[in-house]
């Protein structure tokens, strides 16, 4: 495929792309600028589709946590990233429990512990510093 030159260029530049084992690698033109593949296109499309959709479930668990435990927006995202490692699972899973039960459904109880630790971890880490 080419490219049309940029302005005030005589010479024409090719976009590269190269495979390795079915794998989309993207490639520098001349000048340095990285061009990217449809394969990598269409994932970083679908990754950031998965964001926007996860985005507002973890916002909510993020509220329940901070009228919870009386913590900020930005340390009720680190027990829930907490207690997603912990428990292997994805923080959206995790933000998902938490607005279920939130709302009267149960949790699961390997869930809860890991929910429990990250909120110890918390509140131990967090000790003695006076709430702003």
């Amino acid at each position: 495929m080419q490219l049309p030159p940029p302005s005030g260029s005589a010479s024409p530049r090719r976009m590269t792309t190269t495979g390795t084992c079915g794998k989309a690698e993207a490639t520098a033109d001349p000048e340095g600028r990285e061009r990217h593949t449809s394969a990598e296109l269409l994932r970083e499309k679908e990754q950031l589709k998965y964001a926007l959709e996860s985005r507002p479930v973890i916002d909510m668990a993020r509220g329940v946590l901070v009228a919870g435990y009386a913590c900020r927006p930005e340390e009720a995202s680190e027990i829930l990233v907490t207690a997603s490692q912990r428990a292997n699972a994805k923080v959206r899973d995790v933000a998902e429990a938490v607005t279920a039960a939130a709302m009267g459904r149960p949790m699961s109880a390997e869930l809860q512990g890991h929910l429990a630790v990250a909120v110890r971890t918390w509140q131990a880490k967090h000790e003695g510093r006076p709430h702003e």
